[in-house]
């Protein structure tokens, strides 16, 4: 592994019958141009703020990039700085990411800002990805996108077209040696285009379905030009019927609720009532570990015959 005095600078070249140095400056510099040439515009392209930089990223886990367009601007106006987000009681943070599914993520969201605001920002990836629920990818991409560190994103298209068109292994630690060989391959100062070229160019052009061949800034020399395998990934469950749906369902009507509280018996009625879309009624064994769960990580919590949003810990 090479390092240049910081771990966050830290890569590991390309491993013996992996493509040449050439042949990555090569690809960075015709995605890089592609990249200059077109790209969409999104709100959180356009700050280099880790705090911002990390919203835009755990909002964009499992969510669409057309619906966080709306709710990015939205949320870094109620919660502006880490400081003011470490602050804010967990209901209202719950309430303010209504509709981004995942609900989790926000109380680790909330924690992290805590922990930033508390100790300042980690000095290199590992100590990121110590941060509460910030993984590897999440890490990597504060470090490019914030520090401007020359390290590697693997997202779901950044690992198909790595699987394409370097005919990478289809496994973690060799996905993450390429890209972030790929990251170093070029002293051009320019992290943060490339981690967003490398998710841009996945997203638009090495398609899952259909990918765009006939406008491909890499086609020359690609092993799958014409013939692009599909790169499997994991399929969720049917939401209908199962418990994330009636997590979820808890959960959005708490938020949209009067200061966030409900009886419990107009909760369950609730659910009742959108049994078509959310699943059938729950018998009480199924009821009590939906709800059991929803505490345990401190989405609700009982007081009173009710359910209200967050937990009931005051400062929690």
């Amino acid at each position: 592994m090479a390092c240049n005095g910081s771990a966050l600078a830290c890569y590991a070249p390309p491993m013996p019958g992996s493509s040449s140095s050439r042949t990555l400056r090569t690809i960075r510099r015709r995605l890089l141009a592609w990249y200059d040439a077109d790209h969409r515009a999104f709100p959180w392209r356009e700050t280099r703020d880790p705090y911002a930089v990390l919203v835009s990223e755990v909002m964009l886990q499992q969510t669409q990039a057309t619906r966080v367009v709306e709710r990015f601007p939205r949320f870094l106006a109620r919660f502006p700085t880490a400081r003011t987000l470490a602050a804010a009681p967990p209901a209202a943070v719950l309430a303010e990411w209504n509709g981004l599914g995942y609900n989790r993520r926000a109380l680790a969201l909330r924690a992290t800002a805590a922990a930033v605001d508390r100790d300042g920002w980690p000095a290199d990836v590992h100590a990121l990805e110590r941060l509460p629920g910030v993984g590897p990818y999440t890490a990597r991409a504060v470090a490019s996108l914030a520090f401007e560190q020359p390290v590697g994103v693997v997202d779901t298209n950044v690992r198909r077209w790595l699987v394409r068109r370097l005919r990478t292994e289809d496994r973690p630690r060799a996905l993450q040696r390429s890209a972030d060989a790929l990251a170093a391959a070029d002293a051009d100062g320019r992290a943060v285009d490339w981690t967003h070229a490398s998710m841009e160019f996945g997203a638009r052009i090495c398609r899952a379905r259909a990918p765009r061949c006939d406008v491909c800034p890499l086609a020359r020399d690609c092993p799958s030009r014409g013939r692009a395998a599909a790169v499997a990934v994991p399929r969720q469950a049917p939401l209908r019927g199962s418990e994330r749906a009636y997590r979820g369902a808890v959960v959005h009507d708490l938020t949209a609720s009067r200061e966030h509280r409900m009886p419990i018996a107009a909760i369950r009625a609730r659910l009742e009532q959108g049994a078509e879309r959310i699943g059938p009624a729950l018998d009480e064994p199924s009821w009590e570990r939906v709800i059991a769960g929803l505490e345990r990580d401190r989405l609700v919590h009982r007081a009173d015959g009710e359910l209200r949003l967050g937990t009931g810990t005051i400062g929690a």
